[in-house]
């Protein structure tokens, strides 16, 4: 009995673990140039949020912006080397934020 009940234990051990490991943490989910100004991508972003209710942050960098969406959801848009590069870190998904994945489509195509 105590050999089905640990058989039965470890795929329930494993899927907990993998709920508070976060595979994109660390590394852009998106990550593309694009030919508008951080200006513009910023701005994009910015009316976005104001219509998804998104609360967030922005900070200026070298050579663009940072906007924080709380829950470890960060986009960067700067200039590297004449060319304006978006990426965009994923944190904690939820329905509230899962606009971001597709931002990148929409304000820096």
């Amino acid at each position: 009995m105590k050999k089905i009940a640990a058989t039965l234990s470890i795929p329930l051990i494993l899927a907990a673990c993998a709920q508070f490991q976060n595979p994109d943490s660390g590394e852009p989910v998106a990550d593309r140039p694009t030919q508008h100004s951080v200006s513009d991508v910023v701005s994009c972003l910015t009316e976005q949020a104001q219509k998804h209710n998104a609360p967030f942050k922005t900070t200026s960098i070298p050579q663009g912006e940072m906007l924080d969406f709380g829950d470890s959801n960060i986009v960067k848009v700067r200039t590297d080397n004449g060319a304006t590069q978006y990426r965009f870190y994923a944190g904690t998904r939820h329905v509230d934020n899962l606009w971001l994945e597709s931002a990148s489509k929409t304000c820096a195509p």
